[in-house]
């Protein structure tokens, strides 16, 4: 496995398992706590739609317009889902989300249909292409993260607020405008990481990584830490185990991200058992025991 780090386009591969976990480690925290667990594949769906609306208008070629029509379409997934939590006292918000998944990856089945090269960019929307990512496109990515984390440092408050308790934020908090602002910044991130990583890896670097944090401590800056560090330990022997087995790098990634939350799990909940376990009681002295 170390002889894979003698070749540069592990590096960058590494580089961009880094980028990734950081800023899915920290969506994922509000995903998870809020509930929407499959609103990032809704996302990455609205953004393959994106793509293929590109592809059928013949834009896909020119960086500007194959970046643009795929965060174009998930801003309309963001006001869709902002305002949907209005009709949460009917139905779950999941609901709408797991439809609208749905409903997106069925337009992309029927608009890439009758494109010469459509198998190979549905194929490309699940497993990326993290193996071959260029340099550039690590450091555009770098850079668009760096900018969504400090747009959301400066928002962190309404954010978490929202996140934390939804039912007290109603009243303080716009909620609808601070929901389109959190989906549209999502929909940003996730653009780029399906580029890079496809659909599935994407769902399980936001997911998987949260739920480890969540499961050690109550405390978000330890969950946040535990995520990253989760999500990029994981990834990187994910990617030597791909280099050395010569398998595709998504699914072997997310196959060793789910064996090391069953090993995390277990170790969690061996020590606070052991934690919990009671002392047995001191022997009752008599005088007859008295030594």
């Amino acid at each position: 496995m170390i002889e894979a780090l003698s070749y540069p386009f592990m590096w960058w591969a590494l580089a961009a398992c880094l980028v990734l976990a950081g800023i899915h480690a920290y969506l994922g925290f509000h995903v998870v706590k809020r509930g929407v667990i499959f609103v990032d594949l809704s996302m990455a769906q609205f953004a393959a739609l994106g793509m293929a609306i590109a592809i059928v208008a013949d834009a896909h070629e020119s960086a500007v317009a194959s970046y643009l029509f795929p965060v174009g379409a998930t801003l309309v997934g963001a006001v869709l889902f902002a305002w949907l939590r209005n009709l949460e006292h009917r139905v779950s918000l999941e609901a709408f989300i797991g439809i609208a998944f749905a409903s997106a990856q069925a337009l992309v089945l029927l608009i890439l249909e009758r494109t010469p090269s459509g198998a190979e960019h549905l194929k490309e929307t699940l497993v990326g292409t993290i193996f071959t990512v260029s340099p550039d496109t690590v450091i555009r990515t770098a850079i668009i993260y760096a900018i969504v984390g400090v747009i959301h440092f400066l928002i962190r408050k309404p954010l978490f607020d929202i996140t934390d308790y939804p039912e007290q934020a109603k009243m303080t908090r716009n909620v609808f405008v601070w929901d389109v602002v959190f989906y549209a910044t999502f929909g940003v991130v996730v653009t780029s990481s399906v580029k890079i990583a496809g659909v599935l890896l994407v769902f399980a670097l936001l997911v998987i990584p949260s739920v480890a944090g969540v499961l050690v401590s109550n405390r978000t800056s330890i969950r946040l830490l535990v995520g990253w560090s989760f999500g990029f330990v994981c990834s990187t022997f994910g990617l030597l185990a791909a280099f050395a087995y010569d398998t595709p790098a998504a699914p072997t990634i997310l196959t060793m991200l789910t064996l090391a939350l069953i090993v995390h799990g277990a170790i969690v909940w061996g020590v606070r058992r052991g934690r919990n376990t009671p002392h047995p009681p001191a022997p009752f002295l008599t005088k007859d025991r008295l030594p």
